[in-house]
C-alpha cells in the first residue's frame, strides 16, 4: 500500500497523516503515563517526608553500619538466586538454567524501574528469551504468568499466617482480609482455566490463555512439583523479609522478621502497581504508612525505606546496565512507545511466536 501511494499523493498524504497522528496518541500516552507516576510518586513521597525530624533521620542514616547493609544485600540477591530456580519450575522443556534466569529476570527488574511502563520487565524478559535463547514467547509468558500468580498466592499465606501468629499485624486487619479476598478469586481463577481452560471460547481465541491454561493443567496434576514451588516461594518471600530485618537492625529499627517481611511483601505489591519511575515516593510511603500502622515513628521508619528503596532496586538496575546491552538487544523509542529489536551482532534466536 504504502508502495502505492507514492504514485497517488492524495493516498500518501493520508497515510502520512495516519502514521503522525498514531504516533502522536502513543506519545502523548507514553509521557502522560510518565507525567501521572512522577506526579503520584512526588505526592506521595510528600505525604512520607512531611512533618520529618531532618536531624533525627540524618542521625539515624549516620549509624548505619555497613557490615550488616552488606549482609542484608548477600542476603536479597540469594533470595535472588531462589526466585530464579522457582522461575525454572515453571518452564516446560526445555528449561533454561537458573544462572541464565537470574540474569534475564534482573534485566527485565532494572529495566521496569527506570520506565513508565510497569510491564517494561516482563515484556524484556519475553524478549531476551525469545531473540536471545529461541524460547516460544508463548512459553515464556506461560511461565511468567504463573510465576505471578504464585507469587501472590503465597504472600496471600504468609499475611493469613501472620495475622493469626502476630498481634502487631491487627491494625492492618482490613488489608489482610482483601488480599485473602483476591487470592481466593484467583484461585477460583485459576482453577477454572486448569480444568476447563481449552473449553472456554475467550482461551480458544487467545494462544497465551491456551499455553497458560496447559501450564496450570500440568502444574496442578504434578502435586510434588506444585508444592516444590511454592514451599520455594514462600522461602523466597522469607529471604527477602530477612533481608529487610537485617537492614532494619542495621538502623536499630525494632521490629520482628515477620513483621519486616510483611512490611516488604505489602510494599513491593503497592509501589509496582504504580508507574512511579524506580518507586521513588511511593515506595517510601507504603514503607511508612504499614510502619505506621503498626506505631513505628515516621522518624524511624523512613530512614528505613530509604535504606531498603537502595537495597531492593539498585542492584537490579545495576545488573540491567550491565547485561541487557550484551544480550544483542536494543531498546528503542519508536512513535512513542517502547519496542524490542535485535540490533546487529547480537544472537538471534527464534522468532517470537505469533
Amino acid at each position: 500500500m504504502y508502495e502505492a501511494a507514492l504514485y497517488y499523493p492524495p493516498l500518501f498524504c493520508y497515510l502520512s497523516l495516519r502514521h503522525k497522528s498514531s504516533y502522536l496518541k502513543r506519545a502523548a500516552l507514553t509521557y502522560g503515563r510518565l507525567a501521572l507516576g512522577i506526579g503520584i510518586g512526588v505526592g506521595l513521597g510528600w505525604f512520607a517526608i512531611r512533618g520529618l525530624d531532618w536531624g533525627l533521620v540524618v542521625d539515624h542514616l549516620a549509624r548505619v553500619s555497613p557490615l550488616m547493609i552488606a549482609l542484608a544485600l548477600a542476603v536479597f540477591m540469594a533470595s535472588g538466586v531462589v526466585r530464579a530456580a522457582r522461575w525454572r519450575m515453571l518452564f516446560v522443556e526445555p528449561r533454561p538454567s537458573v544462572a541464565r534466569l537470574f540474569i534475564v529476570q534482573h534485566e527485565g527488574l532494572g529495566l521496569s524501574n527506570i520506565m513508565p511502563l510497569r510491564v517494561a520487565s516482563e515484556l524484556t524478559q519475553i524478549a531476551v528469551l525469545t531473540i536471545k535463547d529461541g524460547l516460544r514467547a508463548t512459553t515464556v509468558l506461560a511461565a511468567i504468568g504463573m510465576e505471578r500468580a504464585v507469587d501472590f498466592i503465597s504472600s496471600m499465606l504468609i499475611f493469613g499466617i501472620a495475622f493469626m501468629l502476630v498481634p502487631e499485624m491487627r491494625p492492618l486487619a482490613p488489608y489482610v482480609m482483601g488480599t485473602i479476598g483476591l487470592g481466593i478469586i484467583l484461585i477460583g481463577t485459576l482453577q477454572v482455566l486448569a480444568w476447563r481452560g481449552e473449553s472456554l471460547w475467550l482461551v480458544r481465541r487467545i494462544t497465551f490463555l491456551v499455553a497458560f491454561s496447559n501450564a496450570l493443567r500440568n502444574l496442578a496434576q504434578d502435586w510434588k512439583l506444585l508444592l516444590r514451588v511454592f514451599a520455594v516461594s514462600i522461602a523466597y518471600w522469607l529471604m527477602v523479609g530477612v533481608s529487610a530485618w537485617i537492614a532494619s537492625d542495621a538502623i536499630g529499627l525494632p521490629i520482628s522478621p515477620l513483621t519486616a517481611t510483611l512490611v516488604i511483601i505489602g510494599t513491593i505489591f503497592f509501589a509496582t502497581a504504580i508507574p512511579a519511575p524506580s518507586g521513588i515516593g511511593t515506595f517510601h510511603f507504603a514503607v511508612v504508612f504499614v510502619l505506621g500502622l503498626v506505631d513505628v515513628a515516621k522518624d524511624d521508619a523512613f530512614p528505613f525505606a530509604v535504606i531498603v528503596h537502595l537495597l531492593f532496586f539498585a542492584p537490579p538496575t545495576i545488573i540491567m546496565a550491565f547485561f541487557l546491552p550484551r544480550e544483542g538487544i536494543s531498546w528503542k523509542r519508536a512513535g512513542g512507545e517502547q519496542k524490542v529489536e535485535p540490533i546487529e551482532g547480537g544472537h538471534k534466536g527464534d522468532a517470537p511466536s505469533r
